[in-house]
């Protein structure tokens, strides 16, 4: 590779970043939703931490999504009202709202998930635990730059 590492670090990410816009891995119904506009990138983010996480609360999910906690309450009643996740009160306090996969897409919505999942992990077990414990620390320092430029 040529160029500084900030500039390989940059290609790295556009090459991942391509990877993650493939979306022939979707099922079918999600891919239709993407394609007519009705979910998009953010969309599918959110839904895939409720799928590994969830259930959770919509304030985890702004935590861990990086997002106001508005934004994260919109996105999930888009999702609720695509029929893709379901929201129930908090049975401890009912001021905070549940969100869980709708038991109809939980299923496939794992299956790839843990297709996606499964390079990383390979990689990551290349690595060994050391260095890919370095990756993991140097991604959230370059993850904090880049959000402190917004």
């Amino acid at each position: 590779m040529t160029g500084d590492a900030a500039t390989q670090l940059l290609l790295a990410f556009s090459r991942l970043l391509r990877g993650k816009r493939q979306e022939g891995d979707l099922p079918v119904q999600l891919r239709e939703m993407v394609h007519r506009g009705e979910l998009a990138p953010r969309h599918l983010a959110a839904l895939a931490i409720v799928v590994l996480e969830g259930p959770l609360t919509v304030t985890e999910l702004a935590h861990r999504e990086g997002l106001a906690l508005t934004t994260a309450s919109l996105l999930v009643s888009q999702l609720a009202e695509a029929g893709l996740v379901e929201r129930r009160e908090d049975a401890a306090d009912r001021r905070r709202t549940v969100v869980s996969v709708a038991p109809e897409h939980r299923q496939e919505s794992a299956a790839v998930l843990e297709a996606r999942l499964a390079p990383l992990r390979r990689a990551l077990d290349r690595m060994g635990p050391e260095r890919a414990a370095v990756l993991l620390e140097g991604l959230e320092i370059v993850t904090e730059e880049l959000e402190a430029v917004r």
